[in-house]
Order: structure tokens, then sequence, then C-alpha cells
């Protein structure tokens, strides 16, 4: 099975793009479709209990693994707590370029960055609490298994355990990890929107569902308040490098999804892709009228830490620790030669809200609504 080719379409597909316009029109004429646009995404994070997940604590934020760094290019602890004393947040250019140039390569200096691999393993601490978001993808080792706190169900979450305890992933939902937020909020006013459609023949009650996801054509749309925009409309790019549909069940008002490879082109500094393989999903209906909910699978875990390693780790985040981690925690797909995974089970927790949904030629193909409440809601309302 070629992974690579199943979730990035080939150059030859995109002259089919005129046909994706046409196939995303043509539900049975019976079917309601509800748009939806991706209004928040990030690694899920479960953070409530830091202290049974890292019970070590020796990750460290910005200013212990600037101590550690320094360390490690000949500084004795106490000399390195001493420079530290003379420093702003950021350590100076003198000190970061001899700890960034300190790997190896053909008996020259090289960046660690680059050359990750160049550079002993530093074992960062890793998450060994109870409780991680996802979904049980196969996995026969159920000893590296978390448990979903929402499901109670064992899931596979290796990404989790390998970042759970850097400082930057320390976060609680509706927080976003601190560079994923960052980045994500610089850049949802010039990136191309994530948008998804269900369609099914009464969307009022549970049934089978097609769900198809797409890049836009704009970036997502603030209101007054800077938040996102509700009811307003999206132009589906017709390129089919985004286009994928999924067969899934909205059951006692949980919409699910348990197969097929998801590819969404990016274009956000941290998120340049979404591309998981064994796609989970399971997104329900807040009260607030947004949906809220979870994707799971497995990623490529060497361009999820180039994301890290790119940036040179801008929130003092040892990369060389989770490049190292995401390594040796990857759990699909191995290499054929060497017999390294390449892909890791990983979540995202994410938030939609109601939208239009309209082709290049201006057909409105899914219009704004909501999915049916679960069971107890409504009798709940009774």
């Amino acid at each position: 099975m070629n992974l690579k080719r199943m979730l990035r379409p080939s150059s030859s597909v995109l002259a089919a793009g005129a046909l994706v316009a046409s196939a995303i029109a043509a539900a049975p004429a019976h079917a309601e479709t509800r748009g939806y646009v991706v209004s928040w995404f990030a690694t899920a994070t479960y953070s409530q209990d830091f202290k049974n997940n890292c019970p070590q604590n020796k990750n460290g934020g910005r200013y212990g693994n600037s101590v550690k760094a320094l360390m490690t290019i000949g500084y004795t602890e106490e000399e390195a707590v001493k420079i530290m004393a003379t420093q702003d947040a950021l350590l100076g250019p003198e000190y970061m370029k001899k700890i960034e140039s300190r790997a190896r390569v053909n008996g020259k200096p090289a960046s660690i960055y680059n050359y990750p691999e160049a550079v002993a393993d530093p074992m960062i601490e890793l998450s060994s609490g109870k409780y991680a978001f996802g979904f049980d993808l196969g996995s026969k080792n159920n000893d590296a298994k978390f448990e979903d706190p929402e499901t109670h169900l064992k899931v596979d979450n290796q990404l989790w355990r390998a970042v759970g305890c850097v400082e930057s992933f320390k976060a609680v939902a509706p927080d976003i990890p601190y560079f994923e937020d960052l980045t994500w909020h610089l850049m949802i006013d010039s990136a191309p929107a994530w948008a998804f459609q269900v369609t099914g023949d009464d969307l009022s009650k549970d049934g089978k569902v097609t769900v198809t996801f797409d890049k836009t054509v704009q970036h997502l749309m603030r209101d007054a308040s800077g938040n996102v925009m509700t009811n307003a409309t999206y132009v589906i790019d017709p390129s089919p490098r985004s286009h994928n549909v999924f067969q899934g069940e909205i059951k006692d008002g949980e919409l699910r999804i348990n197969s097929g490879n998801l590819y969404l082109e990016g274009e956000l500094p941290y998120y340049t892709e979404i591309s998981l393989a064994n796609t989970h999903m399971r997104i329900k209906q807040e009260s607030d009228g947004k949906l809220l909910g979870y994707w799971g699978g497995y990623t490529d875990w060497k361009k999820f830490v180039y994301m890290y390693t790119a940036r040179g780790g801008i929130n003092g985040e040892d990369v060389v620790g989770m490049y190292h981690a995401l390594k040796k925690l990857a759990d699909y797909n191995p290499d054929p030669k060497s017999g390294q995974n390449q892909m890791i089970s990983t979540a995202y927790r994410m938030e939609a809200t109601t939208v239009y949904l309209a082709t290049t030629d201006g057909k409105i193909i899914a219009k704004p609504g909501s999915l049916p409440a679960p069971a107890a809601e409504k009798v709940a309302d009774k």
C-alpha cells in the first residue's frame, strides 16, 4: 500500500479540477446538505492532570531548556545558571550560534534543526498519564494505549505520549498549544479555510451520511468581535488536491467517520497540510450552535516535528528531544528497508461554524444548519 500516494493526489489528477465542482454538487435530489467551516484547529491536548502525566517535570520551559542547552556545549550547570541571569527572555546570539551548530556532520559543525539525528537523544520526559483524546486505530499493543477521557475507550495516540510533557503543549481546551495558537491566529486572515459538508436524507435524525472535505478559495471571515463569522458564504476550491469524500453515520447525535485517508492542503506556517491515514472522526453539535469534534489517525511524524525544527523551537522547546521521541514512538507504516515506522498515531481537536458553501460558478451546494441533538438532550427538552 502506497500511503504517500493515497494521501496526496498525483499532479496528473489536477487536470480533473473542473469535474470536482460538478461532483460535489451532484447529491441526490431528495438529500439535504449542510455546510461548515473549520474555525479552530489544534493538536488535541490533555493537560488537566499534568502532575500525573509528567511526574518528573524534567523537560522544563524556555529557561530550563536554555540551561540544559548551555550545558550541552560545555558549561557547567552553575555556569549556565549564571549566564541565564544576565540574559533577557532569549539567549544572546553568541550562545545560540554555538548551541544551534553543535551537530557534527562529516566532522564539521551543522545545525541541530537540520540534522537532529547528529545530536544525542536528550531523553525528554514522555507523558505517562492515563488519558489522551483519540481513537482505537487497531494497534495490538494494549500497554501503549491511553483512555479517552470522554468515550473511556482505549485509544492510540503516541504523538501525545511524545509531546505531552513539552511546555508548549501544556494547554487545556479551548486554549491551543502556544505555537499552534500563535500561528493559527496570525494566518487565518490570509490562508484558505477548510470546509466540509454533511449530506443525508434527513439531517434532523440519526442515519447514514456523506461527509465531504475541501479547501476554500477564501480565508476565514471574522465578525465585528473578531470571531469567525457564522452563515457566511465560502467558495469551494475546485482542485481535487484537497477534495475528500467519506461515508459516515450520525448516531445519538454524533457524527462519526471510521475509515479512509484525509489530505487537506494548508498554507499556515504551522499546519502546511493535514494528512491522516486510517482517518477517524467524531463531531457533535454544541449548545451554542458550533460543532466540536476530534479527528484522529496516523500522520507523518517527520513532517510534524519539522514544523518545530524549521523555526528553531521559538518557545524554548527541546526540538531535538521531540524529534527522537517521535521517532521512537512512531507506530505505523514501517519503512521496507530500515523497518523504522514512518507515521505516528495522533488526534486533533477542531471546532466548526455553520456556513453556505458554493461552487465557483455561484451555485449553493450546502446551507447552514444543525446536526440532530443527542437522545439525552431530546428527552430533556421534552
